[in-house]
């Protein structure tokens, strides 16, 4: 079973992978971050990042604090990055990660999410070599852009959560390691949930940051990555930046955090109370024709949580939060991963959990 699935992974991404070399085509345009358009997210604009689980979704009056949020992969085309658009299927998946993920940050904090010329799945998700490389240089350069002008034209030196996922944690990472960045983190940082990628324990102390050991602990690097109990992940190396460039590198010892604990005990922990969200979709789904370009007549009307979950999470032995119970068996019974790979659900299954953490973060830095 695992090799047929092997091999409807390997022909799925042949089918998307671009057929030229990074370079030999133009680039798409650069985003111009004065222009909201290149915004996936801004407090003053209706988006699918202001949903709540009750409530009005309308964008509110400027609260003290920012969330800026660099969202995963979206865009499964034959090309090596995104041409921004908001009239597309790529960015439908984006709207539903914002609704899924960037809520969470909502209740108090203003989203910032800038669109980007996201690197293709392929790229990232196989060995495209150079051209992987070239792709991730490009899409890295558009975040970093994006929150340079951030901090000079919309931050007013408010504190900031730095959010991420996917491809997204992946870009969020390098940023600690530019030094045009240190002064503002310094000074601003709240903590940082850079989730759904790959980071070291050796790469936070080198960059004198900690992970999480305290629920209310400032200035951590949280990471976690969810499998269903007794799951593995096979790939043994990942995308990471090395200071020179791109290059596939193993990882060694994950810095991960229990986002029920939040610290980095060995044990199991039971979630209390609920905390899974779901979305309600009317149309067809997004997520299923990778192929397509446009966007359809899908519509996220909300998100909702269903009540009396029953789950617990423990930081397994190969550092991956390994989940049980019946919530999670509710979700592999959907057979919608490799080895109980629960990537997509990282933020989904622990939405509450992270929601009510940040607020203890954010009070715990304003002095309440």
């Amino acid at each position: 079973m695992t090799k047929e699935k092997d091999s409807i992974l390997e022909e799925f991404l042949n089918s998307i992978s671009p057929e030229y070399d990074f370079g030999e085509r133009m680039a798409p345009k650069e985003p111009n971050y004065a222009q909201e358009n290149f915004w996936a997210a801004l407090p003053n604009i209706p988006s699918a990042a202001n949903f709540k689980i009750e409530g009005s979704n309308e964008p509110e009056s400027l609260k003290e604090v920012d969330c800026f949020f660099i969202h995963p992969t979206g865009f499964f085309l034959k090309d090596w990055n995104f041409d921004i658009s908001k009239d597309s299927s790529t960015f439908q998946r984006t709207e539903l990660m914002l609704a899924t993920q960037a809520s969470v940050f909502n209740e108090l904090s203003n989203i910032f999410a800038p669109e980007y010329r996201q690197a293709t799945f392929a790229a990232i998700s196989s060995n495209k070599k150079n051209n992987s490389a070239l792709s991730l240089e490009l899409a890295y350069q558009d975040v970093k852009k994006s929150l340079l002008y951030y901090i000079e034209n919309l931050a007013t030196n408010r504190p900031l959560i730095l959010a991420s996922h996917s491809q997204g944690s992946l870009h969020a990472q390098r940023l600690f390691s530019e030094e045009c960045f240190h002064p503002y983190f310094k000074k601003n940082l709240i903590a940082a949930y850079l989730i759904g990628y790959p980071l070291e324990k050796d790469y936070i102390n080198h960059l004198g940051y900690d992970i999480s050991f305290s629920e209310e602990q400032i200035k951590p690097i949280i990471q976690f990555q969810t499998i269903g109990e007794g799951g593995k992940r096979q790939r043994l190396k990942f995308w990471m930046y090395d200071g020179s460039g791109y290059s596939l590198q193993p990882i060694n010892k994950l810095a991960t955090t229990n986002p029920i604990s939040w610290d980095n005990s060995p044990d199991w922990h039971e979630s209390k109370f609920d905390s899974l969200v779901m979305p309600k979709i009317t149309g067809p789904s997004i997520l299923i024709d990778y192929h397509r370009k446009e966007s359809t007549n899908s519509q996220i009307k909300k998100i909702w949580m269903p009540t009396n979950q029953e789950f617990s999470a423990k930081i397994s032995i190969d550092g991956h939060i390994e989940t049980r119970g019946p919530t999670i068996d509710r979700i592999l019974a959907k057979d919608i991963g490799w080895n109980k790979d629960l990537h997509i659900w990282d933020y989904q299954i622990f939405w509450n959990h992270i929601r009510k953490n940040v607020k203890k973060r954010i009070n715990t830095f304003l002095g309440k």
